[in-house]
């Protein structure tokens, strides 16, 4: 492991590089972003068979998912950003540990490095929760990890899971059908004979009662979950106040229709809108529960450009922090619109299309009115100068 640790000169910080580690863990590197055609050196990101993990030069964020889906992306936030040295990316032990799913410890008087493994704490533990009166720990990757923040999730001969700490002391009874660990929260969806589904905390608190029927985070940041019950959906806040009502068919967009537009969360735009459908019709939620545009729509984003394989469908405009909308009329027409992230119509909903094309890796944003192709962006600068 010669040139892993970097020790910085000023802050005395311990640094690891990143790709180097990589294949001492069991898992492959590569520059660039998972998803993103690219070879940009100021990314990397990492991969076992369970997870990829991404890095950014200047980034206090890590981001991983679940590979070969349409997963969203879970964001990690770290203390120090990465850094780059002699063209090799670094991060704090911090996020070695977030991105690679182990413990890591580096002794700097002795000059030794301690690593445990996700595989091995699993193993390692196995005995001691048998003894415990428990028929072992989960194996599903995601509860596996966890282990890592020292609790397990156990399960009994009837059947039913609970939770126990490193010392075999239960911190979420064994009576419920069904536990996930949520690492980004620190959290657990635990499911009851009724399946219904809530969330309790790493201390066995009730976080969101279980009254629904399925449960998934939007955003750590925001500190929102999307609720279902039977066909409708809705959001909760951090403390299970509802923020949108339980009265939408849809919350959220199909990411692989606008894979070009890189959309890490198909439910939450810009960090701050929430996309819902209703009868059909579509509109948008800022992260307070405020509507900002009606739920009147159609279509959202533009998808008929895929007759031309240079062009791209859009949903966003990442410039203006706009959303493009449409309206369909009665002989089929479509008309689109565009619109901020505040919800302030920027492009009136008279457009028969808009796309992107990518040209010389910069990726530039069109809108046909009226038999006339115009430039978005710069449309949009002209009517809504800074």
């Amino acid at each position: 492991m010669n040139g892993i640790i970097l020790i910085d000169e000023d802050t005395k910080k311990v640094y690891i590089d990143i790709k180097g580690i990589a294949p001492y863990l069991n898992y492959y590197a590569h520059n660039g972003e998972y998803k993103v055609d690219s070879e940009d050196p100021n990314k990397c990101w990492v991969e076992c068979n369970n997870e990829t993990a991404s890095f950014f030069l200047n980034s206090n964020k890590i981001s991983k998912v679940e590979p070969n889906t349409n997963n969203d992306y879970e964001d990690y936030l770290i203390t120090e950003p990465i850094i780059s040295r002699n063209g090799k990316l670094y991060s704090t032990i911090e996020g070695i540990q977030i991105g690679f799913n182990i413990i890591f410890s580096y002794d700097e008087q002795a000059n030794t490095i301690q690593i445990y493994t996700l595989p091995y704490l699993v193993n390692s533990y196995a005995t001691s929760l048998k003894a415990y009166g428990y028929e072992g720990a989960s194996q599903s990757f995601k509860n596996q990890k966890a282990i890592l923040y020292n609790l397990f999730i156990v399960k009994k001969e009837n059947n039913l899971y609970g939770v126990v700490n490193a010392s075999g002391e239960e911190v979420i009874s064994p009576r419920y059908r069904s536990i996930e660990f949520n690492e980004t929260g620190k959290e657990f969806y635990v499911k009851n004979n009724l399946n219904k589904v809530g969330i309790l905390t790493q201390t066995g608190d009730t976080k969101i009662n279980l009254g629904y029927d399925d449960i998934n985070m939007i955003d750590k940041q925001t500190g929102l979950y999307i609720v279902k019950n039977g066909t409708k959906y809705g959001v909760l806040d951090n403390s299970g106040n509802i923020i949108i009502h339980l009265e939408y068919e849809k919350i959220g967009i199909d990411t692989a229709v606008f894979s070009g537009n890189n959309v890490n969360n198909k439910y939450l735009l810009y960090g701050n809108v929430i996309p819902v459908c209703q009868n059909n019709k579509w509109g948008l939620f800022n992260t307070s529960g405020k509507l900002i545009v009606p739920v009147e729509f159609d279509e959202l984003g533009c998808n008929q450009s895929n007759t031309n394989s240079n062009r791209k469908n859009v949903l966003l405009v990442p410039t203006y922090k706009a959303i493009v909308m449409g309206k369909v009329k009665d002989n089929d027409v479509r008309n689109y619109g565009i619109y901020n992230n505040e919800g302030k119509e920027l492009v009136a909903c008279a457009l028969t299309k808009v796309y992107s094309i990518t040209s010389g890796g910069v990726e530039t944003y069109y809108m046909e009115y009226k038999g006339n192709t115009l430039d978005a962006e710069q449309y949009i600068k002209a009517h809504f100068p800074e």
